[in-house]
């Protein structure tokens, strides 16, 4: 049983929401930690202060403030055909 095409539309406008929300809040403080001298980066168990890895943990919250934008402002008629292409593809294992 699948989701009606409005039920699927606005679980992915929530769910690009929520990645905005979480990219804006791990943003804030990774941008708050690239002008703070004397703050250190745990880079794969090294302690780092320099500009670079500062700017390496800015990287995610930023693409999820993308990614939770392009979900709102996306229209409805490029997900309801990603909805249908969801349908297609499944019908394959269910035998419709």
């Amino acid at each position: 049983m699948y989701l009606p095409v409005s039920v699927y539309k606005n679980t992915l406008r929530l769910i690009g929401v929520l990645f905005i929300c979480v990219g804006v809040l791990l943003g804030y403080s990774a941008f708050q930690a690239l002008f703070d001298p004397s703050v250190t980066i745990n880079l794969n168990g090294v302690e780092r202060i320099d500009a670079e890895a500062k700017m390496f943990s800015l990287i995610l919250p930023l693409v999820l403030i993308f990614a939770g934008s392009a979900l709102c402002i996306s229209k409805g008629k490029n997900l309801t055909s990603l909805h249908k292409a969801r349908e297609t593809f499944w019908s394959i294992f269910h035998g419709k």
